[in-house]
């Protein structure tokens, strides 16, 4: 027995309680807190699709009338141990085309992801995509302006086979498999994870059987038929450890690996994640991912490499013109697994990325975020799509405009331009910046503000600590030029 659950709620929009340049997602529903998760919008972003992290169920929130639609579906199973039991379904939307049909996957109570598709404009009911009886599971990931559909499936003894659905989703077919020679590893693993609106363009990877090699794959429309093209040969090196246990490397490139973050709607300019060169027998050793963006007319290829704090940049979102979307990391936190992160614009032609907080330094919206991520931008650039937590500590998806003519100052700049000292420190923190604080902000390693203050208009301010409990902490300062987030210990 199956009970759907469809839920639609009208709201105040959020925009008004912010700044135009915003439109915010509820961050209530139905009496309860959403931690709204954007991964893929409309180019007319008039739909946002992905999941309420809260329940961990598919939602579409549509950003002109503010209406929010969740899927939430409850199993009826039966166990001799247990009895008859009610277990809720999980899942997400990770792609929406712009006719506004959003395509992701459900786990239910037999444990095994199904795709699904719905209509964003529709009540909430889904169907399931084409899939084969005794299949270990299967998941769609994106969906083009003409319906196709791409993502994986586990085979019986779990092999994965990246694949497309067509005819509505009732057909799916296999994707080309690269071969051992194209990769210079034993292929096992193979995913399609993006596809351009013009469908011209597939973007996925290939791992080995012990997950060690991993490569990002464009598959390339040609006369109707999709041919794989294995990118990174040119640019990074492989290494996989054989049957025997013995460590196996081709290539002398600088980077490790390549996995696939997006496509552009034009098919043109994809979006990677690199990993640097290190040492494969030392655990200790560098393996920081970088952003990366590869023109597949012109070979074209870029790393972001930032020289302070960030330990790690990412990117989840291209432009037509190259412009990436992403975010920034912080250290990491071995003791909570937490990292304080940023989100971060990467502008086409540009070797510097800017924080959310520098577009729009006047914003309050944009000054209150303490962490932040950016999912998707529009193909010419104007618009991008994330989810932010507020000082209140509420997570939800955002759509915001792109400021004309860029920032005033660049997410190096901002950094170099905010000090706190001393560090470690004891019972104040004094921070200066070559500007004025517009606001501050202390987060303890489990993400939780525990000092904050606003509206300041100084060029220096001084932090009471001595009521902190001694630990590593981040102070995130908002000046007139942007937002730094710098790292500071309590030490007793």
């Amino acid at each position: 027995m199956k009970k759907v659950l469809i839920s639609l709620m009208f709201a105040f929009f959020a925009t008004s309680l912010f700044a135009q340049h915003f439109t915010v997602a509820p961050t209530t529903f139905e009496g309860r807190g959403t931690e709204l998760l954007g991964e893929a919008m409309t180019q007319d972003r008039h739909y946002v699709v992905g999941t309420d992290q809260a329940l961990q169920v598919p939602m579409i929130w549509n950003t002109q009338t503010n209406e929010l639609i969740e899927i939430m579906q409850v199993d009826s199973v039966f166990s001799e141990e247990e009895g008859w039991s009610y277990v809720p379904m999980t899942g997400t939307f990770h792609g929406v085309n712009n006719s506004g049909i959003a395509v992701g996957s459900i786990t239910t109570a037999d444990y095994v992801s199904h795709p699904i598709m719905a209509r964003c404009d529709g009540n909430g009911e889904y169907t399931i995509l084409a899939t084969n009886e005794g299949e270990a599971g299967c998941e769609a990931y994106g969906i083009s302006d003409d319906g196709v559909i791409v993502g994986f499936y586990f085979s019986e003894d779990w092999t994965t086979y990246g694949c497309i659905w067509t005819e509505n989703g009732t057909v799916r077919t296999d994707l080309p498999r690269p071969t051992a020679d194209q990769v210079n590893f034993p292929v096992e693993y193979v995913s399609a994870r993006h596809i351009s609106d013009n469908g011209n363009t597939i973007l996925g990877y290939a791992q080995d059987d012990n997950t060690g090699a991993w490569v990002a794959l464009a598959w390339v429309r040609q006369n109707g038929e999709y041919v794989v093209r294995v990118l990174s040969n040119e640019y990074f090196q492989t290494y996989y450890y054989d049957q025997e246990g013995n460590l196996v490397q081709n290539g002398n490139n600088p980077f490790y690996e390549f996995s696939p973050a997006a496509v552009s709607a034009n098919g043109e300019w994809l979006a990677l994640t690199v990993i640097d060169s290190y040492d494969l027998s030392d655990w200790d050793a560098d393996a920081t991912a970088r952003a990366a963006r590869l023109n597949l007319v012109t070979n074209q290829f870029e790393v972001l490499r930032l020289d302070f704090e960030h330990e790690a940049n990412e990117v989840f979102g291209i432009a037509d013109n190259g412009t990436c979307v992403g975010r920034l990391s912080g250290y990491f936190n071995p003791m909570t697994g937490d990292q304080p992160v940023d989100g971060m614009v990467w502008f086409a032609n540009s070797d510097t990325c800017y924080y959310i907080a520098s577009l729009y330094p006047e914003e309050e919206y944009a000054a209150n975020m303490i962490a932040s991520s950016l999912s998707s931008i529009t193909a010419d650039g104007s618009y991008v799509m994330g989810y932010a937590s507020s000082n209140s500590g509420e997570w939800t998806a955002f759509v915001m405009e792109m400021p004309e003519g860029g920032s005033t100052e660049s997410v190096e700049e901002v950094e170099t331009n905010v000090a706190l000292y001393p560090n470690p420190a004891t019972t104040q923190v004094n921070v200066t910046v070559n500007g004025e604080i517009r606001s501050y902000s202390v987060i303890n390693a489990m993400g939780q503000v525990v000092l904050s203050r606003n509206v300041i208009n100084a060029s220096n301010v001084a932090i009471n600590t001595q009521n902190l409990a001694a630990g590593v902490y981040f102070v995130n300062v908002v000046t007139d030029n942007g937002q730094a987030s710098k790292r500071i210990s309590i030490v007793r």
